[in-house]
């Protein structure tokens, strides 16, 4: 468990941008050294993807198709206050993730299909089900992959300049030892 201070000294960043990461991405906030080890790993996800120039509107388009998706497969029914990040905890099936809420979808992320959650919460009944309101995984699956392709490609180029970058740190860092 980490403070928010504690992760912005990992991250280096400042407290108040992480805070308003938590509330543009509508975390939920802890007190003291509550936050658990998922924040650390969204956070320092989000500060990678700043880094490498990806803007903060596209992580926020990418957000909220996931969390729209989440919710369609009940991955919010176990009742965990950070249910939208949980996936950080849980390494493996890459290929089955999706990239910022690390939530496992059961099928592989570039097919058309996915492996509904099992919903445990208990909801009221709705008077019309998700797909008579227009709400269909697989629609919002295929707005997710239009949207993580060019962020994915975004990465890709700025990648080599990222590790340039590091190494030209690393050697300034040596030269004033």
């Amino acid at each position: 468990m980490y403070s928010l201070s504690e992760i912005a000294e990992l991250l280096g960043r400042d407290r108040a941008a992480l805070l308003g990461w938590v509330k543009r991405f509508d975390l939920p906030g802890f007190q003291g050294r509550g936050y658990p080890e998922c924040y650390l790993s969204f956070l320092r996800s989000i500060a990678y993807l700043r880094l490498a120039q990806v803007t903060e509107k596209q992580i926020h388009e990418l957000w909220t198709v996931e969390l729209k998706l989440m919710a369609l497969l009940h991955a919010d029914s176990l009742g965990s206050p950070t249910w939208m990040i949980d996936g950080h905890d849980h390494p493996g099936h890459e290929e089955r993730r999706l990239f910022l809420s690390r939530f496992d979808l059961g099928a592989d992320v570039s097919a058309a299909a996915v492996q509904p959650g099992l919903d445990f919460s208990e909801s009221e009944v709705e008077l019309f089900g998700g797909q008579e309101m227009g709400e269909d995984a697989l629609r919002l699956q295929a707005s997710y992959r239009e949207l993580v392709g060019p962020l994915r490609s975004k990465l890709s180029e700025q990648a080599p300049i990222l590790t340039a970058a590091g190494r030209w740190a690393k050697g300034a860092e040596a030269d004033n030892s």
